[in-house]
């Protein structure tokens, strides 16, 4: 799992959009069963904090990274999905990790 902040795209002045594809790159890793790219938006005017966009691919298929983002709201397939959340971070590692734990049982 990896994360890019606000800062990591202001100090490059990069748009969010660049990074599309890091994740893929992730999950290319060798002896990588699923890979999750974090990227914190900036807050949307009403309070509530960043938001964070979160990109999960497996390589497993004992994993089923579309159930994951369903529990929050998101969606996608089997090997590749999505979801929006205003979860902390700690709190979203802790999420991700029990979700894996449960499908790697």
């Amino acid at each position: 799992m990896t994360r890019l902040g606000t800062d990591d795209f202001a100090a490059s002045e990069a748009e969010e959009s660049y990074s599309e594809g890091v994740v893929d790159h992730l999950r290319a890793v060798e002896g990588t069963a699923v890979a999750a790219l974090v990227r914190d938006r900036l807050s949307n005017g009403n309070g509530s904090g960043p938001q964070r966009k979160v990109s999960l691919r497996a390589t497993d298929d004992r994993v089923d990274v579309s159930a994951i983002a369903r529990a929050q709201g998101g969606g996608g397939h089997k090997q590749a999905a999505g979801f929006s959340t205003s979860m902390d971070w700690d709190e979203l590692v802790s999420f991700l990790r029990g979700e894996l734990a449960r499908q790697l049982g």
